[in-house]
C-alpha cells in the first residue's frame, strides 16, 4: 500500500458539533423550531444544500430560498471555527506517522471548497496532505468514482495501491468502485449499519488503526510494531513515544495505569492528554451525541 486517502467531515474533522450549532442558529434566525440532532442525523446523507432546504425551505427544491438560508447558516461559522481545533484526537499524529512511513496522503470530500479548504488550512494538516479534492459543481457526489480517481491521479498512485477511509457507506462504495481498499471510520460514523453493510475492507474503531491496516496490507503481520494498535491495550506509536493518548491514564505523579476492563467506552482522561488539551476542549462523545466514539477490544 502506497497511499491513504481520507474523507474530511466526520473522518478527520469533527464537524458534527459545528453543524448542530449552526443548524440551531439558522433556525433561530429564521424563526422556526430547531431540528433535533436525531432528525439532522437522519437527513445527513443529503448533499449540503439539499440538507438545508429539507429543514428550512418551503419545499425541498426551493432553490430560490437557498441564498437566505445559507447566509443564516454561515453567519456564525467563522466564530465557531475559531473556537478550537476540531480534528479528532490522534489525527495529527496519525498523518505524521503515515508520512514517516513514506505514505502518500490525500483528501476527498463532498464538502464545498469554501468550507473544506478553510478548515484544512486552519487544522494544520495542509502540510501533510499532498492532494485535496473538495466538491465542485463539475464533480458528481460520492459514491461516483470521479473524485477518487482525481485524487489518486494527483498522487500518482494506482487504485490497487491505495486505501480510502471514510465514515459513510458512500465512501466504502466509492473505494470499491475504483478497486481501492476501504476503511470504515467507525469512530465517527452516523449510520454504522449502512456503512458496515457495504462490507469495508477494514473496520477502524480508532484513527490509529489505519496504521495497522497499512501494515496488514503490506504483509508485515506481527513483525510490524504498528500492528499492536489492533488489540487492547492500545499502545503509543512505535516511533513516537510522545503519542500517548491510547496508553492509559496519566496520574499526577507521571505514572500510568492501564484500564481494568477491555470494554472501556470513552477516551482516557482527555483533559490530561499531554500537550494537546486544546484539541480536546470537548469530548468526542459530547461533540457528537449521535455517533459517540467507542473503543473495541477486538474487531468483529
Amino acid at each position: 500500500m502506497r497511499a491513504v486517502v481520507f474523507d474530511w467531515d466526520l473522518t478527520l474533522w469533527d464537524s458534527w458539533g459545528i453543524h448542530l450549532r449552526l443548524m440551531e442558529n439558522t433556525a433561530a434566525e429564521l424563526g422556526v423550531a430547531a431540528p433535533s440532532p436525531e432528525a439532522v442525523a437522519a437527513e445527513f446523507h443529503r448533499p449540503f444544500r439539499q440538507h438545508l432546504l429539507w429543514f428550512f425551505g418551503s419545499r425541498p427544491d426551493a432553490e430560490d430560498e437557498l441564498e437566505r438560508i445559507l447566509a443564516s447558516y454561515l453567519s456564525r461559522y467563522d466564530g465557531i471555527l475559531a473556537f478550537r481545533n476540531y480534528l479528532f484526537p490522534g489525527v495529527v499524529s496519525l498523518l505524521g506517522a503515515l508520512k514517516r512511513r513514506g505514505m502518500r496522503i490525500g483528501v476527498l470530500s463532498d464538502k464545498i471548497p469554501e468550507f473544506g479548504q478553510a478548515e484544512l488550512q486552519r487544522s494544520g494538516l495542509a502540510g501533510l496532505v499532498e492532494y485535496a479534492d473538495f466538491k465542485t459543481d463539475a464533480r458528481p457526489y460520492k459514491p461516483a468514482p470521479d473524485g477518487l480517481y482525481t485524487v489518486l491521479d494527483g498522487l500518482g498512485i494506482n487504485p490497487e495501491d491505495a486505501m480510502y477511509v471514510g465514515d459513510g457507506p458512500q465512501d466504502v462504495a466509492c473505494a470499491r468502485s475504483v478497486g481501492a481498499a476501504s476503511g470504515a471510520a467507525l469512530w465517527s460514523t452516523i449510520d454504522r449499519d449502512a456503512t458496515l453493510g457495504e462490507a469495508p475492507t477494514y473496520r477502524l474503531y480508532r484513527p490509529h488503526q489505519v496504521l495497522a491496516a497499512v501494515a496488514e496490507a503490506d504483509g508485515s503481520d506481527g513483525a510490524d510494531p504498528w500492528v499492536r494498535h489492533l488489540p487492547w491495550p492500545w499502545r503509543p506509536d512505535a516511533d513516537n513515544p510522545q503519542d500517548d493518548q491510547d496508553s492509559g491514564i496519566v496520574s499526577s505523579d507521571g505514572s500510568r495505569d492501564e484500564p481494568d476492563s477491555p470494554t472501556w467506552t470513552s477516551w482516557p482522561m482527555a483533559a490530561q492528554w499531554r500537550g494537546r488539551t486544546g484539541e480536546l476542549a470537548q469530548l468526542p462523545s459530547e461533540a457528537n451525541p449521535i455517533a459517540p466514539l467507542s473503543l473495541r477490544s477486538r474487531l468483529r
